[in-house]
């Protein structure tokens, strides 16, 4: 059954609260059968790396915000592509010339940055992201 549910993710933005730590929220899309819902964006919390985990990491705020089958796969995907693939650092983004200057982000210098992803999705049903091909 191939194509029942892709996840399009838009743009993932960064926050810095006051005491540090980082807020994020992902913007996608849902398309099953073809059909889309457009503009979905959930909460996300960051922490950054620990004996645990080699890079940053992401928790839904609150998990019951979206119910579709295999959304975390896809958040354990994106957060690997974003943070290992990439190399992309929230506290970099924030700072007055980034190291990542060269992914498309905006808002650097400041307490917050925003990751823009363009033809891209991720296919539930072979666990990969794919690029859209025009």
């Amino acid at each position: 059954m191939t194509g029942f549910i892709k996840l399009h993710p838009h743009s993932l933005s960064f926050q810095r609260l006051v005491d540090g730590n980082f807020k994020a929220e992902l913007a996608f899309s849902v398309e099953q059968y073809g059909l889309m819902v457009k503009d979905c964006l959930i909460k996300l919390e960051l922490f950054a790396p620990n004996q645990f985990h080699t890079h940053w990491w992401m928790v839904c705020d609150d998990p019951a915000q979206l119910n579709v089958p295999g959304f975390s796969v896809f958040l354990r995907s994106l957060e690997k592509f974003v943070f290992t693939t990439l190399n992309y650092s929230p506290e970099d983004a924030v700072m007055s010339s980034p190291q990542t200057a060269n992914l498309r982000l905006s808002g650097s210098g400041s307490n917050a940055s925003e990751l823009f992803f363009d033809k891209m999705y991720f296919d539930i049903d072979q666990v990969k992201f794919q690029l859209i091909k025009d």
